[in-house]
């Protein structure tokens, strides 16, 4: 008989692994055996950190800058952010009350759901979304209440958000540019958002960590539409815009009241971010031009690999506006985790299953973050396999 002592905990029960890592644990484990991958499978940019970043941390350390910091995070930081954003929206922003650094993005994310959430709250997610919104909401035990986006072209669902919005509904968390779909909203899309708020007194978690990889049009911000934080937090971090995603750096932006709670939470995990990638933080969030550089890489990339879907007979991709992914739709009836997993097994190619971002099937995402010879090598194989299932 088992101990109650060995007994995992509810939570611990209700909490999923990442889908999206799970086949890069898998083409790992291929690896290790001696099999070439190509990988597409997570959104990790292949550039270096920028110099100057790398500079800046180095020189943070060497100035004796290695100990605990404000678990919210050092002043001039929270300060850069707060200009960043005030400056962005139009909304005057304060970095000591409405400002917070934590270990990535998804920290963040984590820190301000927990605030929030109670088991039996609802929180809105917009399909396909990012796994880890279910899954920490899963873990806290509340419901993710999944709208589905209009299938044509990944826009924001109008009529059917109002059904799903009731008494237990939290937030609506919403991510522009999408992970996995690359879709922006619009300025109507974002005021029509604004009025949903307004009306059912609700929550509006922005996901904004992509907003720097913008191929087409305009992007806004929704904070400066909403054009205040009593009902808006801005998620957002480093990672993708300026090839980061191990230095784990995000930052949330809201009221003083969710803000202090996030604060909370974050001195009993992980304390504060390590203090040289704060710093680095300072000069990154003062660079433009490698960002830049970038982004017209990832646009050569989503351009040449759109020009090749087009040629194949068994797959189909509308164009992503941003963000570094593509999401694209496949002829055929196999499930797309069983597809991932026989494209990785045959074909040697890691990619994600549209199924794990809360879709329908027939979807596989593939990251643009890889080189171009690898990307379209591994949309050709892909095509190949699906030609021999039909």
């Amino acid at each position: 008989m088992t101990s109650k002592n060995n007994k995992l905990s509810k939570c611990a029960l209700r909490v999923p692994a990442s889908g999206t890592l799970k086949m890069k644990i898998l083409s790992t484990e291929l690896e290790a055996k001696g099999k070439e991958i190509i990988h597409l499978e997570i959104g990790q940019p292949n550039f270096n950190t920028p110099t100057e970043i790398i500079e800046a941390a180095y020189n943070a350390m060497k100035e004796g800058k290695t100990g605990y910091t404000s678990s919210k995070g050092v002043r001039p930081l929270l300060e850069k952010i707060a200009s960043v954003h005030s400056k962005d929206t139009g909304v005057e922003i304060d970095p000591k009350r409405n400002v917070i650094t934590t270990p990535g993005a998804k920290a963040s994310l984590f820190n301000a759901l927990v605030s929030l959430v109670d088991p039996g709250d609802n929180i809105a997610v917009i399909s396909p979304f990012w796994p880890s919104y279910s899954g920490i909401i899963q873990f806290i035990g509340a419901e993710t209440r999944v709208v589905q986006a209009v299938t044509e072209d990944f826009s924001f669902p109008e009529e059917s958000i109002k059904d799903a919005i009731d008494k237990n509904t939290k937030a609506l968390l919403i991510n522009s540019p999408s992970n996995p779909t690359g879709t922006i909203y619009d300025l109507d899309t974002l005021k029509f958002i604004n009025d949903l708020s307004n009306d059912n007194d609700l929550m509006i978690i922005t996901d904004e960590i992509y907003k720097k990889i913008i191929f087409e049009g305009k992007y806004h911000q929704y904070l400066s539409v909403s054009q205040s934080l009593d009902r808006t937090l801005v998620i957002d971090g480093l990672s993708k815009s300026h090839a980061m995603t191990g230095w784990r750096f995000g930052y949330a932006i809201g009221n003083k009241e969710l803000v202090d709670s996030m604060n909370k939470v974050q001195q009993n995990i992980s304390t504060c971010v390590n203090t040289p990638t704060q710093w680095a933080a300072i000069k990154a969030l003062e660079l433009e031009e490698p960002t830049m550089k970038m982004v017209a890489e990832y646009k050569i990339r989503r351009d040449k690999s759109l020009e090749l879907i087009e040629q194949c007979d068994y797959l189909s991709c509308r164009k992503p506006e941003g963000a570094f992914y593509l999401f694209m739709k496949y002829e055929g009836s196999i499930p797309s985790n069983k597809l991932a997993v026989k494209i990785l097994e045959e074909k040697g190619v890691a990619l994600t299953a549209g199924s794990v971002f809360g879709n329908e099937e027939n979807y596989l995402r593939i990251s643009l973050a890889s080189g171009l010879v690898d990307i379209l090598e591994g949309i050709k194989r892909t095509n190949d396999i699906l030609a021999t299932l039909q």
